[in-house]
C-alpha cells in the first residue's frame, strides 16, 4: 500500500514515465485538505495520455483520489488554480522521482506555513524574531538581555511576545502589566475594528531600560490576569482566520503582520523583538514568515534540536528561489547555539550538524550550481549554520531580572552575551555603542 510520504513522488514519477519530464513542472498536483492527489493539467494533454495516467494512477490509491485522480482545470471550478502563483514548486529528492513540482495544498489548519516568506513590512525598523524549536534553549533571557543592552545604549525597542500558550516576557521585564496583551489583539481584532487606544492599550514601559526605551506587548495583560479562566478560551479562538469587509480571508499571520505595521506606526522604534513560540505552530508561521524579519534559531547541543530543525527547515526548502540574490530570504536565517561550552571543539562539533542540516535543505548544493548560488564553506563565519555561542552561565540559570538588576549589570553580561549583541547589532545595522 502506498503511504503519504512515497505518494507525491510515486504520482510525479508515472507522470514522467507517462508524459515526460516536462509534463510534471508545466502542470500542478493538489493536495486537498485529507491529504489525497489530484494531478491538474493546465494545457491540452491527449486523451489517451489521460486514461492511461488514471488507470496508472490507481495503484497510490489512498492517497489519490480513487475516481478522478487527474482532472482538467475547467472541471475543478477553482478560478485560483489557474494563477501560477498559487502553486508552490517543491523539490522532491526521492528514490523513485527527483525533481521541481508545482503543488497546491489545501488545509484545514497550517495555512500560513504554505506562504513563502514575505519581504520586510515596509517603513518598520528592522525586526529580529527570536525562535526555537524546544523551549529551555535561553531564547527569551538572550532576547531581554539584548534589549536591555541596546536600550543602554539609547536605542528604542519594541518587545512582543507571540508566545501565547507560554507568555514569559510580560513577567520578565514588566513591574506593571498594560492592560491587554497580544492575545487580546488577535480575539479582538476577530470581532471589531482595533483602535488607536487599544493598540496604546497593548504596551507598556520596561523600568528596566536604560537611556534609550523598551516597550513590552505581553502575551497577557492586566485584564487576562484579572480573568484567568478565559485565557484558554483565547488561546482558542486566536488563531481563527477572519474575513475582512471585502470578503479577503485574513490569516494569523496577516494579523500579526498588521499589528507589528500598526505599532511601529505609533513610536519611534530602532529595532523590534519578537519571542515566537517554540516549535511548529501557527504563531510559529507567523513570526518566522510573515514579518520579514531577520530569525535567529537558537538550539543547544542535543540530538532533539537537529531532528526537530530538520523537519522546519526540510519544509522551508520548497520556498526556495530558483536563482539567490541579495534579497534572498535565506540570508536572514542565523542560528545560535544555546548553553554553550567555552570549547572551540564544541562549537565546531555543533557547527558541523548545522552545516550539514543546511545543506541538506537550504543551501544551493545540485551539481552544476553556478556562483551566484546560495551556498557556504564549512568555516565561513558569514553563513547561517555558522552558529554565534552563548555560553552557559550559572548567573542566569535563574533568570528574574526585576528581582536581580544585577543580571544586567555590563561585567556580568557581557562575558556571556557580549559577543552575541555585538553579531547582532552587525546583522540588523546598529552600531554596537559598547565595543
Amino acid at each position: 500500500m502506498t503511504r503519504y510520504d512515497d505518494a507525491l513522488p510515486q504520482f510525479a514519477a508515472l507522470v514522467k514515465e507517462l508524459m515526460g519530464q516536462e509534463a510534471v513542472y508545466d502542470h500542478l498536483f493538489l493536495r486537498d485538505a485529507a491529504g489525497k492527489l489530484t494531478f491538474i493539467t493546465l494545457k491540452h494533454v491527449p486523451e489517451d495520455d489521460i486514461a492511461r495516467l488514471c488507470e496508472r494512477a490507481k495503484k497510490l490509491i489512498p492517497w489519490v483520489e480513487r475516481d478522478s485522480p487527474v482532472a482538467k482545470l475547467e472541471h475543478l471550478f477553482d478560478e485560483s488554480l489557474s494563477d501560477p502563483a498559487a502553486a508552490s514548486p517543491e523539490l522532491i529528492n526521492h528514490q523513485d522521482f527527483h525533481g521541481w513540482v508545482r503543488v497546491v495544498e489545501r488545509r484545514i489548519v497550517g495555512q500560513d506555513w504554505l506562504r513563502a516568506p514575505l519581504t520586510p513590512i515596509p517603513d518598520a525598523p528592522p525586526v529580529v524574531v527570536f525562535a526555537s524549536q524546544k523551549g529551555g534553549v535561553g531564547r527569551s533571557t538572550a532576547l531581554a538581555v539584548a534589549a536591555n543592552a541596546l536600550s543602554q545604549q539609547g536605542r528604542n525597542l519594541l518587545v512582543l511576545d507571540l508566545d501565547l500558550e507560554a507568555p514569559g516576557l510580560g513577567g520578565m521585564l514588566l513591574s506593571e502589566l498594560p492592560s491587554y496583551g497580544t492575545l487580546d489583539y488577535f480575539v479582538e481584532a476577530g470581532a471589531s475594528e482595533i483602535d488607536g487606544k487599544f493598540l496604546d492599550d497593548l504596551i507598556a514601559p520596561s523600568r528596566l531600560a536604560g537611556p534609550g526605551l523598551i516597550h513590552v506587548a505581553p502575551a497577557v495583560g492586566q485584564v487576562g490576569n484579572a480573568n484567568p479562566q478565559n485565557v484558554l478560551g483565547k488561546i482558542a479562538r486566536a488563531y481563527v482566520e477572519k474575513v475582512d469587509p471585502d470578503g479577503k480571508t485574513v490569516s494569523f499571520l496577516d494579523q500579526t503582520r498588521e499589528l507589528v505595521r500598526r505599532l511601529c506606526e505609533r513610536y519611534r522604534y530602532d529595532a523590534v523583538f519578537v519571542d515566537a513560540r517554540a516549535g511548529l505552530n501557527e504563531a510559529t508561521a507567523a513570526s518566522i514568515l510573515g514579518l520579514g524579519a531577520e530569525i535567529l534559531l537558537f538550539g543547544v547541543d542535543t540530538p532533539q534540536t537537529f531532528v526537530s530543525y530538520r523537519y522546519f527547515l526540510a519544509h522551508l526548502a520548497r520556498f526556495r528561489p530558483e536563482r539567490s540574490d541579495e534579497d534572498d530570504w535565506r540570508y536572514r536565517f542565523r542560528m545560535v547555539q544555546g548553553k554553550a561550552q567555552a570549547d572551540p571543539e564544541a562549537h565546531a562539533r555543533f557547527r558541523t550538524q548545522t552545516f550539514d542540516l543546511f545543506s541538506d535543505t537550504l543551501y544551493d548544493t545540485e551539481e552544476g550550481i553556478d556562483e551566484e548560488a546560495f551556498n557556504f564553506d564549512y568555516d565561513d563565519s558569514t553563513a547561517p549554520h555558522y552558529a554565534w555561542p552563548i555560553l552557559n552561565d550559572t548567573n542566569y540559570a535563574e533568570f528574574d531580572p526585576l528581582a536581580k538588576n544585577e543580571q544586567f549589570a555590563f561585567h556580568l553580561y557581557d562575558r556571556t552575551f557580549g559577543p552575541f549583541i555585538a553579531a547582532l547589532c552587525d546583522k540588523i545595522g546598529l552600531k554596537n555603542e559598547t565595543l
